[in-house]
C-alpha cells in the first residue's frame, strides 16, 4: 500500500469513527473506491476516450468516485428537490468529450476530472461526506483540514466539542495568516479557538483564509444546517481583495429558477459599467442578495418595497437609456417580473413549506431586492 493510500484509507476510517460518535451518519464506504474498474462497463466502451478510461487505473479510480459524488449530489441542499448538477453533469460530459478528443488525450482527462470532482465533492460534503473529504484530499492536502471544519462545524450540536473539533482542523492555517497584511478582519480574535466559536468569527475566519490562497467553496448545505453562517457571503474588505472571497455552490446546489434568472439578467445589464474597486464589495453583496433569495432568507432582504404592479402590462420601448432608474425598469418589464414572482413563490412553496399567499408575498419581496440590488450596483438610486 502506497503512503498516500495509506493516508487516504486512515481518513476515511477516522471520520467513520468520529461520525459514529457524533451520531453522524457517513455515507459511502471506502470499498467505493477500491474498486479499479469504472463507473461503466468497459465491454460497451465505444470512443478512444472510454478506452483510454478503462485502460488506466487512476482514471478509472476518478471515473468511479465520480459516479459517486454525483449520485450523492443530485438532492438539492434543501433536500427537497432536484439540485442543477444533473444538468452540469451533461455539459461538463459533453466538453470533455469535445476538448479531450485531440492533443493529449490523458493530460486534458485528468485535468477535465479534477476540476469537476472538486465541485462536485464540495456539493456532496454533507451527503458522502468520507468519499468527498478522501477527493478533496488527494487534490490539495492544505485546504481539505477546512472542508472537513466547515462539516465539523454545521454538523457538531453541542458548542464546546464543535469549537474542540474545528479548533484542532484550523489552527495551521489561522497561525499561517493571522499576522498577515489582510488578516484585519481576525484582529479581535486571539486564536484558532476563538474562531471556531461563534457563527460571526467562523466565518470571518474562512474568508481571510481565502485571501491567504487556500482555495474554498462554502457549501451550500453547510449555509443551511447553520443559519448564521451566511454571514460569510457579505463583503468584508471594501475593494477590490472582496473579489478573492470565499463563494459558494448554491446557484448549482438549489433548483433552476430560470425566469428569477432572466429578471437578473435583464436589471444587472440596464445599468451602467461601474468605475473604481468598490464595485467588487457591491458586486459581493448583490450576490448574497441573489442566494438570500435563493436560500428562503427573506428575512435578511432589506431593499425597500417598490412600487409593483404585477397586472401591468410592459410599457412598449426598447430604448436602454429609459431604464435609468428602479420605475422605468419595472414599468418595461412588468411581464418579467410577473413571471419570476410566480416562479418564486412556487419554489418557496414546494421547498420550503410556505403557505400560498405568504410564499407569494416573500416572492414580491424578493423581485423588489433583485432589481434594487442591481440599482445599487454603482451606488445610484
Amino acid at each position: 500500500m502506497t503512503s498516500y493510500a495509506g493516508r487516504v484509507t486512515r481518513l476515511i476510517v477516522g471520520l467513520s469513527l468520529l461520525g459514529a460518535a457524533l451520531g453522524v451518519p457517513l455515507a459511502h464506504s471506502a470499498q467505493d473506491l477500491a474498486m479499479p474498474a469504472p463507473s461503466f462497463s468497459c465491454e460497451a466502451a465505444n470512443n478512444a476516450i472510454e478506452r483510454m478510461i478503462c485502460s488506466d487505473p487512476a482514471l478509472s479510480t476518478r471515473d468511479r468516485t465520480m459516479a459517486v459524488l454525483f449520485a450523492a449530489s443530485r438532492t438539492d441542499a434543501s433536500g427537497r428537490g432536484l439540485s442543477q448538477q444533473q444538468a452540469l453533469q451533461r455539459q461538463w460530459l459533453k466538453t470533455r468529450d469535445k476538448q479531450c478528443s485531440n492533443g493529449d488525450m490523458h493530460a486534458c482527462l485528468v485535468n477535465a476530472y479534477d476540476e469537476r470532482l472538486n465541485q462536485l465533492a464540495v456539493a456532496a460534503l454533507f451527503q458522502a461526506p468520507d468519499t468527498a473529504l478522501a477527493e478533496l484530499t488527494r487534490q490539495d492536502s492544505r485546504s481539505a483540514p477546512l472542508y472537513e471544519a466547515i462539516y465539523r462545524y454545521a454538523t457538531i450540536e453541542n458548542d464546546v466539542d464543535r469549537a474542540t473539533a474545528v479548533e484542532r482542523l484550523i489552527a495551521p492555517p489561522f497561525e499561517a495568516s493571522h499576522d498577515k497584511p489582510w488578516a484585519r478582519p481576525l484582529s479581535g480574535i486571539e486564536d484558532a479557538h476563538g474562531a471556531a466559536s461563534s457563527d460571526k468569527n467562523f466565518s470571518t475566519f474562512l474568508n481571510v483564509a481565502s485571501v491567504s490562497d487556500y482555495a474554498l467553496t462554502m457549501p451550500c448545505s453547510a449555509l443551511l444546517r447553520r443559519p448564521g453562517l451566511i454571514g460569510v457571503l457579505g463583503s468584508v474588505y471594501g475593494g477590490a481583495i472582496d473579489g478573492q472571497l470565499i463563494r459558494t455552490d448554491c446557484e448549482a446546489m438549489t433548483a433552476r429558477l430560470q425566469k428569477v434568472d432572466r429578471l437578473t439578467k435583464l436589471a444587472i445589464a440596464a445599468q451602467p459599467f461601474c468605475p473604481g474597486t468598490i464595485r467588487f464589495s457591491l458586486g459581493r453583496d448583490f450576490d448574497k442578495t441573489l442566494l438570500v433569495i435563493r436560500l428562503h432568507r427573506t428575512d435578511l432582504l432589506k431593499a425597500k418595497a417598490l412600487d409593483i404592479n404585477p397586472d401591468a402590462p410592459d410599457e412598449n420601448n426598447d430604448e436602454p437609456e429609459k431604464a435609468v432608474d428602479k420605475p422605468h425598469f419595472i414599468a418595461r418589464h412588468q411581464a418579467s417580473i410577473r413571471d419570476a414572482g410566480n416562479e418564486l413563490a412556487t419554489y418557496y412553496s414546494s421547498h420550503f413549506g410556505v403557505p400560498s399567499a405568504l410564499a407569494k408575498e416573500q416572492a414580491l419581496q424578493a423581485v423588489s431586492a433583485i432589481i434594487s440590488g442591481a440599482y445599487n450596483l454603482c451606488e445610484r438610486g
